[in-house]
């Protein structure tokens, strides 16, 4: 089983930045991602597709703290 010294789950902002942050260290590093590379095409780069029409949002149903659900506008991808 490979060793890692860090390990990042998420490649977001956050995790991303950080990444980038460690490079230097000579340490060897695991990102976790959860979703997939998103397909080179025009409509990633429009936003009303992204955003308004959701191509990539995620259908899973959450609760709320009365238990009601609801769809979170959450998105599952590389890079955030």
């Amino acid at each position: 089983m490979p060793h890692y010294d860090i390990l990042i789950i998420g490649s977001g902002a956050g995790g991303a930045s950080f990444a980038q942050a460690l490079v230097g260290t000579g340490k060897s590093i695991l990102i976790l991602e959860r979703g997939e590379h998103l397909p080179i095409g025009r409509e990633n780069w429009d936003p009303r597709r992204v955003f308004v029409d959701r191509i990539y949002r995620t259908d899973e149903q959450w609760t709320d703290k009365d238990d009601r659900p609801f769809t979170p506008n959450t998105h599952y991808s590389v890079g955030g």
